[in-house]
């Protein structure tokens, strides 16, 4: 009898941080990027892993790959080496772009800001585990920091600090999730904050087979076009919603970025224009 050939299979984290938004369109990429890549690589299989984890954790079990072996995380430092990384920006950047969660309340002090160093004077909210959140205390914000994305909400509505920076899609998906217990939960109207952060799909070290199966599918749907009308399907709402391309947006510097970041390759990232 012949064997069946070896099919690839492939442990997507479940992180519980990932908004509905950027999830859906994550899965929507990934299979799209599997998919093209079945003519030269053969069948494959796609699994979830059943249990949530933290960054932390989340890095500890990607190493062994047993659990897990790939995952979409915004890049640091320490995930490209000890992972895997392909360097390509899967949401084209757009996670570099944050706005405030606030207490609407105060919406008239923070349209009184002028200037990048009074937003860095107030007290901001970010995860301890984050790489954004390096990125801010390095550029000198006042940074409150918490455990968890549920914490930090609990902090915003007791006032431990005055704003709370999201990605576009997290701002709107959280202001949704949290404003029940928080009614007076808003998003800033006018600012946006930017840094190169790109978010990547990374793979367990032992598996670079996966890997170049997955950066061959990616590089197939940047070829044809089929990647950037996936962004678009899934951020273009969520963009105008939350009026990106009205905002102010000051700019920040990124110094944790990985000196192999393609930042040469302006079609990997989202400018709004």
């Amino acid at each position: 009898m012949l064997k069946a050939p070896p099919v690839d299979v492939y442990t997507i984290d479940l992180n519980s941080s990932k908004s509905a938004y950027s999830q859906h369109h994550i899965d929507t990429l990934l299979t799209a990027a599997l998919d093209a890549s079945v003519d030269k690589y053969g069948a494959y299989r796609l699994q979830t892993s059943p249990i949530r984890m933290e960054r932390d954790r989340l890095l500890t079990e990607m190493r062994q790959g047993a659990l897990v072996n790939l995952s979409a995380q915004v890049t640091s430092a320490e995930w490209e080496r000890e992972l895997l990384p392909i360097r390509i920006p899967i949401d084209k950047g757009i996670s570099g772009y944050r706005i405030a969660l606030i207490d609407g309340r105060r919406q008239a002090d923070f349209s009184a800001l002028r200037t990048l160093g009074q937003w860095q004077a107030m007290p901001m909210g970010a995860g301890r585990q984050w790489s954004s959140t390096l990125v801010f205390q390095q550029a000198g914000f006042n940074v409150v920091p918490g455990n968890s994305t549920a914490g930090l909400h609990g902090m915003l509505a007791a006032g431990r600090f005055r704003y709370f920076p999201r990605s576009v899609d997290e701002a709107v998906f959280e202001r949704h999730a949290f404003v029940a217990a928080f009614p007076a939960l808003a998003i800033e109207t006018g600012t946006a904050m930017y840094f190169p952060l790109p978010r990547y799909f990374f793979i367990a070290p032992g598996q670079p087979l996966l890997a170049q199966r997955l950066e061959y599918g990616l590089n197939r749907l940047i070829a044809d076009g089929r990647f950037d009308q996936i962004f678009h399907r899934f951020y273009d709402g969520v963009i105008e919603q939350t009026g990106l391309r009205r905002r102010r947006v000051f700019s920040i510097a990124n110094p944790t970025l990985s000196p192999a970041t393609p930042l040469e390759h302006k079609s990997y990232w989202y400018k709004p224009e």
